[in-house]
C-alpha cells in the first residue's frame, strides 16, 4: 500500500513541474504579438513628438546652453547674461560629430571686436636685437694742437659746448719762433726772390701757420707778433685745455671741435653672430630718449676684433643728425635683420600656444570658425612666417580669437565627457545583463536540484 501511494504522489510531483513549462512553451510561440500588444498598451514607450523634431532637425537634443561671450559658463535651462544676450544652444549631434567649427552669432563677433586679416608673402629675415651708444664721428673731429712754444695772448672760444662757424677766430698765440719765420717771409718777399720767398712759405704752414694769416702777410708785408688762428669747420667745442694767458708747447692739444652734423652708433654684437653681420647689412635704430630719432639704416663697417671680456664685437652704424638730436653717449637699441627673403607670415599676436601647440583660429565664413593647426619659423618685426598650416590669403582672427580658442577648448572638452557618459552607460547595461544571467543560471542550478530530488523519492 505504501508503495503504490508514493508512486502515486511521485506522479502528481512531476505533472505540477511540467504545467510551467508548458505555460512558457506556449507563451514564447507568439512573442511578437506580445510586444505590440505593450507597444501599444503604455504611451510612455512611444516617441514623444518633441524627440521626433530634434531627430528631424539634424542637430540632435539641446544638451546645455553656452556663454554667448564665449566664458566658461554654462547653463541646462535658457536664460540671458548680465547684458542681457541669450545663451547659446549648444546641440548633442554638434558635440558627438567631433566638428571642431565654432559658429558665433554676427552680433556676438562685433561685441567681441574680432578682427579678420590674410596670411600673405612678406619679404623679412632673421632678427638679432642688441643694443649699442651714440658716439662721436671720427672722421668730423678737429684737434687744434700747438707746433710751436708760446702763449695764449687772446682765446675767444672759453667753454666746451661754444658753438663755432668755419673760419671764425679762436685764440691768438704769442709765439718767438712764429715771429721769427714770419719776418724771414716778408724779407724774401722784399728781395723779389721768388724760392727764397716759397720756401718761407712752407716754413710758416709746417708751423701751423694757416693760409689766411700767410695771405694777409703777403698782402701788408707786415709783422704782426700775434699769430690767429681760426675754425677750419663748423662744429661745437668738444675739449677745451687751455686758459687765457696759457703758456703751450709743441704738441699740446689746445682744443677739439667736434661736428655733430653726422654720428656714429657703435652696436655690440655675440660672438656668434658677428658672421652674420656684414657692410651694408640692414639695421633699425631707436632711441629711448629720443623717439622720432629712430630709424632705418645700414651697417657702415664691422671691426675686426672682439672683447676678450665680454666676448662680443662691434658694428659701426653712420646716421644723419642734423637737429643734434642724437648726443654722443646716448642708449640706442639695434635690430639687424638677416637672410631676408619672402615668406608666408601673419601678425605674432595671431599665434595661440597651448598643450596642442601652435594654432590660429580661421574664418570659415557665414561666422563659423576653427582653429587650425600651424608650424612657425621665424619671428621678427611683429611677424611669424608659417612653414605649414596655412595658405596665402586664408582669413584668420588677430584679434578677439583668445575667446573663440577658449570656446572651442570648452567644445571639445564637453564632446569628450559626452563620449564617456555614454561609453559608461553601455557598461552599465553589460554589467545589469551580466548580473541577470548569473541569477537565471543559479536559478536554472537550483530547478535542476529539485528534479533530481524527485527523482531520487
Amino acid at each position: 500500500m505504501k508503495r503504490y501511494l508514493t508512486i502515486l504522489l511521485a506522479g502528481l510531483a512531476l505533472a505540477a513541474c511540467g504545467k510551467p513549462a508548458t505555460d512558457e512553451q506556449h507563451g514564447s510561440e507568439h512573442p511578437a504579438a506580445g510586444a505590440d500588444a505593450a507597444s501599444n498598451d503604455n504611451p510612455e514607450q512611444q516617441p514623444r513628438a518633441s524627440e521626433k523634431k530634434s531627430r528631424g532637425s539634424g542637430k540632435g537634443e539641446i544638451i546645455h546652453y553656452r556663454h554667448p561671450m564665449g566664458l566658461p559658463d554654462t547653463s541646462l535651462v535658457p536664460k540671458k547674461d548680465s547684458m542681457g544676450m541669450d545663451y547659446i544652444p549648444v546641440y548633442e549631434n554638434e558635440v558627438a560629430s567631433g566638428d571642431s567649427a565654432i559658429v558665433v552669432a554676427p552680433e556676438t563677433i562685433q561685441t567681441l571686436g574680432v578682427k579678420i586679416e590674410t596670411a600673405k608673402e612678406v619679404d623679412f629675415g632673421r632678427a638679432i636685437r642688441t643694443f649699442g651708444a651714440v658716439a662721436d664721428n671720427a672722421r668730423l673731429l678737429t684737434e687744434i694742437t700747438s707746433r710751436v712754444d708760446g702763449w695764449i695772448d687772446e682765446l675767444v672760444i672759453t667753454a666746451v659746448g661754444d658753438e663755432v662757424r668755419k673760419g671764425d677766430l679762436i685764440f691768438r698765440l704769442r709765439s718767438p719762433d712764429l715771429i721769427a719765420a714770419k719776418r724771414d717771409y716778408v724779407t724774401a718777399l722784399n728781395s723779389g726772390s721768388s724760392s727764397w720767398a716759397a720756401s718761407s712759405a712752407t716754413r710758416l704752414k709746417s708751423l701751423g701757420v694757416q693760409g689766411q694769416t700767410i695771405a694777409e702777410i703777403n698782402a701788408g708785408r707786415t709783422v704782426d707778433e700775434l699769430t690767429p688762428f681760426y675754425a677750419e669747420r663748423d662744429g661745437i667745442v668738444s675739449v677745451l685745455n687751455v686758459r687765457k694767458g696759457a703758456f703751450v708747447k709743441s704738441g699740446d692739444q689746445i682744443a677739439t671741435i667736434a661736428d655733430y652734423g653726422e654720428v656714429w652708433v657703435i652696436a655690440s654684437i655675440a660672438e656668434q653672430d658677428l658672421p652674420l653681420i656684414a657692410p651694408g647689412a640692414p639695421a633699425s635704430v631707436t632711441f629711448p630718449n629720443a623717439p622720432a630719432a629712430g630709424r632705418s639704416a645700414a651697417v657702415d663697417y664691422v671691426y675686426p676684433t672682439v672683447d676678450p671680456k665680454t666676448r662680443t664685437g662691434k658694428a659701426r652704424i653712420l646716421l644723419d643728425n642734423p637737429t643734434l638730436a642724437l648726443r654722443p653717449g646716448a642708449y640706442a637699441d639695434v635690430s639687424f635683420e638677416i637672410e631676408s627673403q619672402s615668406r608666408l607670415a601673419v601678425p605674432s599676436e595671431a599665434i595661440l600656444r597651448d598643450q596642442r601647440g601652435a594654432h590660429v583660429i580661421m574664418a570659415m565664413g557665414d561666422g563659423r570658425f576653427m582653429p587650425m593647426p600651424v608650424k612657425t619659423g621665424l619671428v621678427a618685426s611683429g611677424l611669424t612666417e608659417i612653414v605649414e598650416g596655412l595658405d596665402a590669403g586664408d582669413p584668420i582672427v588677430v584679434s578677439g580669437q583668445f575667446l573663440i580658442d577658449s570656446e572651442s577648448n570648452l567644445k571639445e572638452s564637453l564632446g569628450k565627457l559626452t563620449a564617456g557618459g555614454h561609453a559608461g552607460h553601455g557598461a552599465g547595461g553589460a554589467s545589469e545583463g551580466g548580473d541577470r544571467a548569473d541569477k537565471e543560471s543559479d536559478a536554472e542550478h537550483s530547478a535542476h536540484q529539485h528534479d533530481d530530488d524527485g527523482s531520487q523519492l
